[in-house]
């Protein structure tokens, strides 16, 4: 007669790899029904959907992740090729868990060079620095601007002629990107949190009224 513990164990094994299995099966059918509503959405909307698309903007990404980007919707506003994508970065927890962070990203093409720069929320480090130096770091001039932002540029002096008046108040009232980054003449926004399909305008419109605001600076 069989040992009925070898037999539970088989048991339980087996149960184990079948449910393996469902769960897989239900991850690939969940992901086949998000990207067909993704190509609905883009057909719907006038946009062109690119799964894993190959970009050079990759490794300026929060968290360098070049290959994270599933898919891609492309367009062209107001003359301008706008992208909007979603990627994810895993790192690695605890040591016994991972974390995934989404990002949104949206990427677009500048008339005209400028000066490399990157701007983003300070964090509450960085404004508690901000206050302690007296309100000293003020790189446009804009106390309030500067108390809520940070710019980075490898030209500082250019950081005055290039960001006007009209963004800086575009900005404080979030009608352009939170977070954004010029490297010559490419610019590259990002906002952390998953991609929702029906934001996908917004970004977009967002990201092309920065290019006008930015190119409008130098003036």
């Amino acid at each position: 007669m069989d040992d009925p513990i070898v037999g539970l164990t088989a048991a339980l094994c087996g149960m184990g790899t079948l449910l393996v299995v469902i769960v897989a099966v239900i991850g690939v059918r969940g992901q086949r029904r998000r990207r067909a509503r993704m190509r609905q959405w883009a057909d719907r909307h006038g946009w062109t959907l690119t799964r894993r698309p190959a970009v050079d903007w990759g490794r300026s990404m929060p968290g360098g992740n070049p290959d994270g980007i599933e898919h891609l919707f492309t367009r062209v506003i107001d003359g301008r090729r706008v992208d909007v994508a979603e990627y994810s970065v895993t790192d690695a927890g605890d040591g016994t868990t991972q974390n995934t962070h989404h990002w949104v990203v949206t990427a677009t093409t500048l008339r005209r060079p400028l000066p490399g720069m990157s701007l983003a929320p300070r964090d509450p480090v960085s404004r508690l620095a901000w206050k302690l130096v007296g309100g000293e770091d003020t790189a446009t001039g804009d106390r309030d601007f500067d108390r809520r932002f940070r710019v980075r540029a490898g030209e500082p002096a250019a950081v005055r002629r290039w960001l006007s008046g009209q963004l800086i108040a575009a900005q404080l009232a979030g009608r352009v990107p939170p977070a954004w980054q010029v490297h010559g003449a490419g610019l590259l926004c990002h906002r952390p949190g998953a991609l929702d399909l029906d934001e996908i305008p917004a970004h977009a419109a967002a990201t092309v009224t920065l290019a006008g605001l930015l190119e409008d600076g130098g003036r």
